[in-house]
């Protein structure tokens, strides 16, 4: 008989492979760090069930190593692999822009403006860490407008890995800048409805941000 994990359960090590996740994405957790289960099952007040079952979670999502009699760590950043992300990240990019320009609506368009105010003023204040989120909310949007879920959930799982890089990495403000300047442009294209041109804008967008954080691995490999 199929073992079936109860909601609970699985609810339970779902809401620990969130927190993990966030704190190896934040770069709270190091690339290399340990994971022990002692301090980590206090620290969330669960046995080590539910936190190993996490750990699996997280390895299956390339963000953690478990090592047989050596517990888990978390996963080294592959300077190939952040580079071939980028590669599939902008091929979505590119095929999202033609299709979200058939579904958005106004409504949808006011939603995302207001993101970017937000953008703009966690940028002002030099809030890396809310703009990061606000950056991913207002990407996820996007491509959620697509009308393809299988792409939206394939974005979504790849984008951790480069959201984990940008913060391990701190790319330079003045690219920052540019980034704030190339979201601009891609609301100016997708007001106009023209999907041809929000798709290059969000693949040139993809390619400059992964040019600026491969450039801070390598000097900082």
């Amino acid at each position: 008989m199929t073992d079936v994990m109860e909601p609970e359960r699985l609810s339970l090590h779902n809401d620990i492979a969130g927190k993990l996740r966030e704190m190896i994405i934040r770069c709270e957790l190091p690339p290399g760090e340990r994971v022990p289960e002692h301090h980590f099952g206090q620290l969330f007040g669960v046995s080590r069930t539910p936190l190993r079952e996490a750990l699996k979670m997280l390895a299956s999502e390339g963000l953690i190593e478990i090592r047989p009699n050596r517990g888990s760590v978390v996963a080294p950043i592959s300077f190939q692999e952040i580079s071939q992300t980028f590669e599939v990240m902008g091929a979505l990019e590119e095929l999202a822009g033609f299709l979200v320009c058939d579904h958005v609506s106004n409504v949808d368009i006011a939603a995302l403006d207001q993101l970017m105010r937000e953008m703009h003023s966690t940028h002002d204040n030099i809030d890396r860490d809310k703009y990061a989120d606000l950056n991913f909310a207002f990407h996820r949007k996007i491509i959620g407008l697509s009308g393809n879920n299988v792409l939206a959930d394939t974005y979504q799982n790849f984008f951790g890995k480069l959201q984990r890089a940008r913060y391990c990495v701190n790319y330079h403000k003045v690219r920052w800048d540019e980034s704030v300047q190339e979201h601009e442009g891609i609301m100016e294209a997708l007001r106009r409805r023209d999907g041809a041109e929000l798709s290059k804008r969000l693949k040139e967008h993809n390619a400059r941000t992964g040019v600026a954080v491969l450039a801070r691995l390598r000097g900082a490999g």
